[in-house]
């Protein structure tokens, strides 16, 4: 694309804003757009490639079209409320969206591989990705990460760089890095192509129920501006008349977006919602414009409410991470002061799996008690099962022994060193060792 100011071309990634200053958008010929092909293509992001960058690969593992469920909560506020569940996405949150576009997008580019920076989802999903891709992947992430995600990034074979205590220090890092080694970068804040993956969530919500509210958790900021993008261009093709009323989600601890827009004080400290720790978003100002455009506003939430919104969605039967779950607190706020009412479709938009956010993320990928403990063991030394039972010390089978080395084979995490005799002996792979240094 062409910056619309001084002319300058982007090809291979497109930054936020062009070295003049302008800020850079990706367009498309909405003329030529017929959302009536949409309705004859399976459910997912790719249903919607008149309106994502052109590809010669697409690296995709079944991302978007993700459930849109009628909460109970709606027959106790008397309002229709809609939880969209982007926990369903293959990593189990919504970067997967990104990922697709941004990793088949920057196949050509990415001869030394794909780097990103990030507090933990848009990590794992490019991780995946790349492997999918069969492409190195690196990623840079804050000291301080949650530990499911992080198992996610070793299982997918990503090299994790830890850096800085927020994802803000990461980022520049990452950059860094790209420069030097030659890696294409993906992070959303250095190249915004990934965010046209992220947009499509608003095109799968107005074919479903065209809502007069989305709710965003908002850290960096890059979905509730993809989402506004998305439903900008709706109506640009001239299918959508009105825009719905974009919600910013953050916390007291953590409000550097909420803060301008309700006129708060900024806060900047570390929140137990780790995926909204974001002292200086780039996406800052287009997300202040989206939700004046929108006629939205933003909510901020405490910390003891972070956890009555994760019982609250497990009360509709989801799991959301305490990123996502500060939405529900959002809305009852919301309700309470009447901003949200009676014949209003709220949708809540959940990102990310509680499921990433502890000791382990889905189960093939929990690594903890007895997986982590004879990998451990076999730091030390190469040993065969019945040592390893032995070292183990406590009173489990010997069987189960075999069944936790199995599996950990499987993970790519420990390997055959040598045979001697009947006896296998086992050692740890790289990968192995790359998780326990990221986890001690």
């Amino acid at each position: 694309m062409k910056c619309p100011r001084c002319g300058r071309e982007y090809i291979s990634s497109i930054p936020p804003f062009c070295i003049c200053g302008e800020e850079l958008e990706i367009t498309y010929d909405y003329s030529s757009v017929d959302v009536r092909k949409w309705k004859r293509r399976n459910p997912g992001v790719w249903r919607y490639k008149e309106l994502l960058p052109e590809v010669k690969k697409i690296i995709t593992l079944q991302e978007g079209g993700t459930p849109l469920i009628k909460a109970r909560i709606s027959e106790k506020i008397n309002v229709d409320v809609y939880i969209k569940d982007e926990t369903r996405n293959p990593t189990g949150s919504f970067r997967d969206r990104l990922a697709t576009v941004a990793i088949s997008y920057g196949l050509p580019y990415a001869s030394n591989g794909f780097i990103v920076a990030s507090d933990g989802n848009a990590a794992a999903s490019v991780a995946a990705y790349s492997a999918r891709a069969e492409k190195e992947c690196f990623v840079v992430v804050p000291r301080k990460v949650d530990k499911g995600k992080l198992i996610q990034m070793i299982a997918f074979g990503a090299r994790i760089i830890r850096y800085g205590d927020s994802v803000d220090e990461a980022i520049e890092y990452a950059r860094e890095l790209s420069k030097l080694n030659g890696l294409y970068n993906v992070t959303p804040e250095d190249n915004i192509i990934g965010l046209e993956g992220q947009k499509t969530i608003a095109f799968e919500l107005w074919e479903e129920i065209n809502p007069t509210h989305v709710i965003v958790p908002t850290g960096s900021g890059s979905y509730i501006y993809s989402i506004y993008k998305g439903f900008k261009e709706l109506i640009k093709i001239g299918v959508l008349e009105k825009m719905p009323r974009l919600i910013a989600v953050q916390t007291e601890r953590c409000n550097p977006i909420a803060a301008e827009i309700l006129g708060l004080k900024k806060e900047c400290k570390e929140t137990k919602a780790l995926g909204l720790y974001v002292k200086n978003p780039v996406m800052k100002s287009r997300v202040i414009r989206a939700i004046k455009e929108s006629g939205g506003t933003a909510v901020v939430v405490n910390e003891n409410d972070i956890i009555t919104g994760e019982k609250l969605l497990a009360n509709e039967g989801i799991f959301a991470e305490l990123s996502s779950a500060v939405v529900m607190p959002a809305l009852l706020s919301l309700v309470e002061k009447g901003i949200i009412e009676k014949g209003d479709k709220v949708v809540l938009v959940v990102t990310g799996s509680g499921l990433k956010i502890g000791e382990g993320g889905r189960e093939k990928f929990s690594i903890g008690g007895t997986k982590l403990e004879i990998l451990k063991i076999l730091e030390e030394r190469e040993m065969y099962a019945y040592e390893i039972w032995q070292a183990l010390g406590k009173p489990l089978k010997y069987q189960a022994v075999h069944q936790h080395i199995k599996e950990l084979q499987e993970l790519g995490l420990i390997k055959e060193a040598y045979r001697k005799g009947k006896r296998i002996y086992y050692k740890l792979t790289e990968r192995g060792r790359r998780l326990i240094e990221n986890l001690e």
